[in-house]
């Protein structure tokens, strides 16, 4: 039986509380020179277990796993005009996975999995002022990250094998979200799927694969690319 924990913590900055936004006809919009910051921190880990026999009572196979993952990213804005914002994020995350293989519960196979994961975001956002607690904002930005992973598999019968493999990309585009606004600091923030141009390097020696790269353009407006937060205005 797999059981899931998953801990999501929102990350946050204050330096002061003497400024804030505006409201101006009962919408609120943020004024020029003001600062902004926000972030998230997560952790999620699991653990899995299975059991299979081909239809043999005597022969028993057995997998367990374990996993955690861990992510941070904050940023930090400054609006040079009012409803624009200028900043950078930055972000970052770790993977790890362990499994173990048994045959009739003497262990024949184990592997391990871990990933670091850095990437830097700059990024401009024009906000859009549409209720007094309510603002939409469209971010044009580029993301660069930078992972690099490595890969044991111990099989009783043959030495460790270590595979090593990284990964570039770079993202040029834009994403829709909005804030909602609790009180003149604090807000809800909320973006949802992203439209631009990723490339992306993966250089690995597992089965001497060696370089692949990839060039894409498209428009990604599903469940799948949702980031919630709390942003803090001052």
């Amino acid at each position: 039986m797999k059981k899931q924990l998953l801990l999501t913590l929102l990350l946050f900055v204050a330096f002061t509380v003497s400024s804030q936004i505006d409201r101006t006809n009962e919408k609120a919009y943020i004024p020029k020179g003001k600062w902004m910051t926000s972030g998230t921190i997560s952790i999620d880990t699991g653990n899995g277990k299975s059991n299979y026999n081909y239809e043999d009572p005597d022969y028993v196979n057995t997998s367990e796993s374990e996993n955690i993952r861990f992510s941070i990213a904050p940023k930090t804005g400054y609006s040079f005009a009012k409803n624009w914002i200028v900043g950078v994020g930055i972000g970052y995350i770790y993977d790890r996975n362990k499994s173990k293989y048994f045959e009739n519960d003497s262990i024949t196979e184990k592997s391990e999995y871990t990933s670091n994961s850095f990437s830097i975001n700059p990024f401009v956002r024009r906000y859009i002022s549409v209720g007094k607690n309510l603002t939409f904002f469209f971010q044009g930005e580029t993301n660069f990250q930078y992972s690099k992973s490595k890969a044991k598999d111990f099989i009783l019968t043959d030495p460790d094998n270590e595979d090593n493999f990284t990964s570039k990309s770079i993202f040029v585009g834009i994403r829709p979200g909005l804030n909602y606004f609790f009180n003149d600091h604090w807000a809800l923030e909320t973006t949802v799927g992203r439209a631009g141009y990723q490339h992306t390097n993966n250089d690995n020696d597992i089965n001497n694969f060696g370089v692949y790269e990839s060039n894409r353009f498209f428009i990604d407006l599903n469940l799948t690319d949702v980031y919630f937060g709390v942003s803090y205005f001052f």
